[in-house]
């Protein structure tokens, strides 16, 4: 029955002063000491973080032919896509959306209909 000792009865109360729940400690537990990472570890994480490209290459090894082949391409398209879009300047930008505005068909437009 000690895993029922800290049951509260009663009903809800969600304001107010919190609840005193005595916290149960084991006997013979490991009180006071820590839990943490040594030096060492925490230096071997950062430097498995740092190397992103191992980390993509295990990634890689667990994909399919042909899933290796698209995300291949896709990563051209995008390199492409980005090389246009850095090639131009805002002016050349703003220039070519200004020139495209006047030949749009304007759709939005609705007509007159009916008497008058």
């Amino acid at each position: 029955m000690s895993a029922y000792e800290n049951v509260l009865a009663g009903k809800l109360k969600l304001k107010g002063k919190a609840l005193d729940v005595g916290r149960l400690v084991a006997s013979g537990g490991n009180t006071g000491k820590s839990m943490g990472l040594d030096e060492d570890d925490i230096s071997e994480t950062n430097k498995s973080l740092g190397e992103g490209s191992d980390a993509v290459a295990a990634y890689d090894e667990h994909l399919t032919p042909a899933e290796r082949r698209y995300m291949e391409q896709k990563e051209r398209i995008d390199v492409h896509r980005l090389a246009k879009i850095a090639n131009k300047s805002h002016r050349d930008r703003i220039q070519d959306f200004n020139q495209y505005l006047p030949n749009m068909s304007e759709h939005y437009n609705i007509p007159k209909v009916g008497p008058g």
